[in-house]
This record gives structure tokens, sequence and C-alpha cells, in this order.
């Protein structure tokens, strides 16, 4: 090879190379991908309310859309060239409609016109009912303005228009079909921005034939009652419609007072009138539709002086006789110191007569309480107030509560019966301390007031139903001191049959006499090896605290033992006591009442051990007709204290003429827990939320 040959070879190779790379940037331009194309137009876009607008979309890609709050874009997504439709909500405002692809995006300034001041004339109209009927309105607006109606719609109106504009315009409202006799309204929101007017619209009510006139009204002359009953003969309606009729009466023929309203065509009055002077009476007949009144010819009459029947709320106040009956006496004159209250509950107005059925079953009542000591023998402190309640229906609820009763009787104070083997009644105490309010001098400026010029003077409910219940209820605000209480005790009207002492005057004793103005506990035993539960013991002291419990002493708690302070040797009825209670001790020691069992009884307020009663027999055991010493003795200072008197032992025993207790050998000293007994009293303090029993 020569030396020429070899110097080409070598020029070749280079050669080569640069045409291999050439080659291979040629391939490597031939396979990159199309760059992305995307453009909107137009840049800006202004609609006004509910308007539409397009947008055009140039693009070699897949693309997706999102609108500003106040409008809507159609298509949501796309791919390629395409157009985009814009629809503008009730008040749009500016904002950026947005066209995404993959790498690139482009968008569209949208907004709304300029809002503006709106002003509508007038600013209030009406349609009549017939269909079709309309009213018009002005809007005046330099901008966009839209119409909101108030939800729901009212199917009197028929339509709007226009619901939307730019500029002043006028607006029609227009009426559908309708029939109704009774006027409506609506109104409607014009909108332009931060701005906004309203207009009212009425619909006139369809045309009402209104009732004929009442006729035939009663009373008339001279002598009418000043609790009477009001009558007339009925009103006829051409349309079909209930008639209400409402009695009004005046002394002057001009300045009416209404007595009452009713569907029915007489009315008894419930405030009496004034005796001997002349009324003017007219009945006013009305079936609840526009234009739907007539009144009746005005009649006059002359009352007297004579009254047969009560009147809801009114007051008689009575003095208590030697043999428990009561003689009336002129309401607010001077009362005796102690005032007790008897209502009803379950009476409804027929049974107010005079003499009637509440009357006899109140009076049986009082006379019942002052048959027996110490109320016997104290008789002449006593005023006694009857306070009469219109119920609805007679009789008494049946459940747990007087606020959720299985068995619903529409009554005054809402009394309810627990029923089964309980005797437990529960009641609106509200509505209670509201009638009991009625009493003169029991109304305060406050009703803390209120509650305490009731801590003596206890509201005795009896209940127009036949059932063998009671119970009793203590209220006391905390950290005031002394029993601010509205005391309730409620018994059965009607003394049923199966025992002497669950009868109507036994129970009444028990819960109003015993539990009510005496404040004592029950006496009897449903637990008879039980000790009294330690646990129980502050809600004890709590209500001893509080001036009740007296009958019944609780030994202290012995904290190193674990135990009462008592053993059995305190069961013994033949060792003396040495207690703590109030005169247990004192009246142990006089001879006069040591052989009439006053001694330490084991067994009190359910349980038979670590608790005593001071007597084997006593009305708080099972309702007998003798309260035990400690209890008479508590009764007489409730007394003498609310009469401003000083009680001594030596006082008391002067007049006590029942120091030997013929019961005491014959009486129970614990009663099976199968029993009906009168449960209570029911309790609210400061330690519980809800009324409760101190034992369950």
């Amino acid at each position: 090879m020569t030396l020429t040959s070899i110097s080409k070879k070598v020029w070749l190779l280079p050669a080569l190379l640069l045409v291999l790379c050439v080659v291979a940037s040629c391939g490597k331009h031939s396979d990159s991908p199309t760059e992305e194309i995307l453009t909107v137009s137009p840049a800006t876009l202004s609609l006004s309310p509910n308007a539409s607008g397009t947008i055009s979309v140039t693009s070699n890609t897949a693309w997706t859309v999102t609108a500003p709050a106040g409008f809507t874009a159609t298509p949501a997504s796309g791919s390629n060239n395409g157009t985009i439709t814009v629809t503008a909500g009730d008040s749009p405002k500016a904002g950026f409609l947005t066209v995404k692809s993959k790498t690139k995006s482009a968008s569209v300034a949208l907004s709304g016109p300029e809002s503006a001041s709106v002003t509508v004339t007038p600013n209030k109209g009406s349609v009549s009912y017939e269909s079709g009927k309309s009213t018009t309105f002005q809007v005046s607006c330099a901008g966009a303005w839209s119409i909101t109606l108030a939800s729901p719609k009212p199917s009197w109106l028929a339509s709007v228009s226009p619901m939307s504009g730019t500029g002043d315009a006028t607006v029609t409202v227009t009426t559908g079909s309708y029939t109704e006799r009774t006027s409506a309204q609506t109104y409607m929101t014009v909108v332009s921005g931060k701005y906004s007017a309203y207009y009212t619209i009425t619909k006139e009510a369809a045309p009402n034939v209104a009732p004929t006139k009442p006729t035939n009204l009663k009373p008339t002359g001279s002598g009418v009652e000043t609790v009477t009953t009001f009558s007339w003969t009925a009103s006829t309606d051409g349309n079909g419609d209930k008639i209400t009729y409402t009695v009004m009466i005046s002394k002057n023929n001009s300045s009416w007072t209404t007595v009452g309203t009713t569907e029915s065509t007489s009315l008894k009055n419930t405030t009496a009138m004034d005796k001997n002077t002349t009324y003017y009476y007219k009945v006013v007949a009305d079936d609840g539709y526009d234009g739907g009144k007539t009144e009746s010819d005005v009649v006059t009459f002359t009352t007297g002086s004579s009254q047969s029947s009560w009147t809801d709320g009114q007051v008689k106040q009575y003095n208590v006789n030697s043999d428990g009956s009561i003689t009336e006496v002129t309401l607010g004159s001077s009362p005796r110191p102690v005032k007790l209250i008897f209502t009803g509950d379950g009476y409804t107005e027929d049974l107010f007569t005079y003499g009637g059925q509440f009357d006899q079953e109140v009076d049986a009542g009082v006379k019942a309480l002052f048959e027996y000591e110490p109320y016997k023998t104290y008789y002449s402190y006593f005023t006694v107030y009857k306070v009469a309640a219109f119920s609805k229906e007679a009789g008494m609820s049946q459940g747990d509560s007087y606020d959720n009763p299985k068995k619903k009787v529409n009554t005054v104070f809402h009394c309810t019966w627990e029923g089964g083997n309980s005797t437990g009644i529960d009641c609106d105490a509200d509505a209670v301390f509201e009638y009991a309010c009625k009493v003169p001098g029991i109304q305060g400026a406050t009703e803390l007031e209120s509650e305490t010029n009731l801590t003596y003077s206890p509201v005795c409910i009896i209940i127009n139903a036949y059932a063998y219940a009671g119970t009793n209820i203590w209220l006391s605000d905390d950290g005031i001191g002394g029993m601010k209480m509205i005391s309730i005790a409620q018994t059965p009207a009607r003394q049923p049959s199966y025992s002497s002492t669950d009868g109507f005057a036994f129970t009444l004793r028990h819960e109003y006499g015993g539990h009510g103005f005496g404040l004592l506990d029950d006496e009897y035993v449903y637990y008879t090896t039980q000790y009294f539960p330690h646990d129980e013991e502050e809600s004890f002291r709590f209500w001893q605290g509080e001036g009740a419990f007296c009958n019944t002493y609780l030994p202290e708690w012995n904290s190193s033992a674990s135990t009462w302070y008592s053993d059995d040797a305190h069961c013994n009825l033949n060792l003396t006591p040495s207690v703590s209670g109030e005169n247990w001790a004192s009246f142990a020691s006089k001879t006069e009442y040591a052989g009439a069992n006053i001694h330490l009884v084991s067994g009190s307020s359910y349980y038979g051990r670590g608790v005593y009663r001071s007597e084997n027999g006593s009305c708080m055991i099972d309702n007998i007709p003798h309260f035990n010493t400690i209890s008479r003795w508590k009764i007489y200072s409730r007394i003498k204290i609310t009469a401003g008197e000083t009680p001594t032992i030596e006082d008391f025993m002067s007049r006590d003429t029942d120091k030997t207790n013929s019961y005491g050998s014959a009486a129970p000293m614990t009663k099976a827990s199968s029993e009906r007994r009168c449960r209570g009293p029911l309790l609210k303090d400061a330690h519980h939320r809800r009324p409760y029993r101190l034992h369950k």
C-alpha cells in the first residue's frame, strides 16, 4: 500500500461519521409532538341577570371550564375548537371564567352590569279575587335589577313580569283563580347589587255572606242575678260557616265590655256584674271571614242584689265555728290569724252553683279537719277561703306526671294520679299558685313574697274523682330561711267503699292537716327490719331545719361505729327515752302523757329501725282520727306562732283534751308494702332540681 492510498482512507472515515450524524439529526426532528394551542375570545363579556353569551375556544387538545360564582358555563369540558355558553344568575358579579388544557390556560373577564339605586312606585298595591286581574308598579334604576319573590310563592299569585331588566321598567302583577274569603299579603324584593326596594301586594278577599243577626236575647227586665246566663237564638250563615258569638255589655250603651265568646247560644258570665244596675246587652255573630260580623239589636236589663253561682276565680271568706262548720263573712274583712285555702280540680262550671257540689264537698272537708284535736280546740284562730276554679272536664288525669299523662282530663290544675298501687298525685303547682294569689293578703310584690305569705296558708285541692289518692307538695327556696312553700294536699271527693279510714275525710286530715299545715312526716313502716338509710339523712335534716318532720325522731349517725346512735334497747317501750328532739323528753316526763304511749316507738318514715315515733297509733300512720302528742304539739305551735303568740308546753297541756289515746293500742305498727297508703310529702329543695319523695 502506498502512502497516497492510506491518506485517502483516513480522510473517508470522518466524512462517514459526519453523514451518520446528519442522518440521526433528521430522524429526531420528525418524531417530536405538536405544540398545544389554547385561545379564547372575547377577552371580556358583560351579561345582564339571567342573560347568556358565548365564548369561542380555539384549541388542538382537551380542555375544562371553571365559571365564577353567579355564572354557569355549558359545556363544562371539551376538546379542539368549540363554543361555551355562559349564563348569568339573578345577581351576576365580576369574575373570571377559566379554560384549562394540560399545560395552558386562558381566561375571560365576566361581569354584570353596574348596580344602581332602585325605587318602586307605588310600594304597595292590591289585586282582586277574580282570576286574571292585575296591577302594576314602576321600577326606577339606572343599572340592572331583578325581582325575588317571597318563599313559598302564594298560589294566588299567577305571574310577575318582567322578573329582571336594566333601566326603568313597568312590572305587572297578576292573580290566579281563588275563592278564599280571607285577604292575604305577600311581598317581592327588587334588587340591584347592594341596593333593594320592596313591593307589597295584597290579595282582596272573595265576597263573604255575613251571618244573620242573633235574636231573642235574654235576660231582659229587672231583678237579673249578677251572675246569670245570657242566651239568644242562633244566626244562620249563607256560606254554611261556623259561627262564634261574643256577648258584650255596657252601662252607657257606648263603652262595651266583653263577657265572653262561645260557639253555643248561651254563656254564663265569670265576673259578677254590679248589683242594682241597668245594663245594655248585645251579641255579635262572626263567621271568621272579612265582613262576617253581624250585631244583634241592643236590649237592656237591670240586675238585682242576688247571685246564685260562683264565677271562675271568685274568692269567699269564712270563719270556722266550734262544730267545724263555716260562716261566710265579708271578703277582705279582718281575717283571723291563720288562713287556710280550699279549692277544687275537676269541678266543671255547672257544679259551682251556690250550695252545690263544690260548696258541699269543701264544707265537708273543712268540717272533717276541725272535728279532731288540736284543730277542734283552736278553731277560732282560723279563717277559711274558698277559691272557685272552673275545669273544662270532670275527673282526674292518670300517668307519671301532669305534663305527660297517659290519660288526660282537661282540668284547671291538671291533677294526675299515678294509679295502680300508688296513691301519688302530681299537679301544676304554678296554676295553683295563680289561684291562691287571688286570696286577699297572699299576692306580694314579688313571687318570693307571695310564697312567703303562703308559708302558713297551705292550699287544699279537693279532686272531683272517685279514687283513693293523696299527696302533699312542699317547696323551699335555697338560702332564704324558713319553708317558702305552696303546700298542696290533694284528696278524693268520693269515699271508696273498701275502708272507712281510706275515705275522703280521713285522707284529708292526713294530707292537709298532717303534712300540709302540721309539716309532719309519715309514721307508717314498709321496711320492718331495715334501718333508716344513712344516705337519706341529709334531706331529712334539711327539712327539719325548715321546721318539718318534728313528729319523727332520727338519732345522730355514729360515724365511728358506722351505725345510727340507737340499739335494740331504744325499742323497749318500758324505757323512758332520753332524746334531743323538740320537747320529746319533756312530754315523756309528764305523768299525764307517760300513760299514753309517750315513748320511743321503733319505726317511722317507712323504716322499722333507727327512726322513731312517739306513740303506737296516729293519723300519720293509717289516717285514724288522732294525731299523737308530738304531732298535736307541732300543730299547736304552728297555730300560735302564726297568731304572733308564744307556744308553751304548759299552755298546750292546759287545753289538750286528747291526752289518753284510745286508738293507741289498736293501731297497727307497720303496713305491708303492697298496701295502698297516701304517699307524701312531695318535696322540692335546694338539693333536687325536680320534686322528689324522701323515701322511695
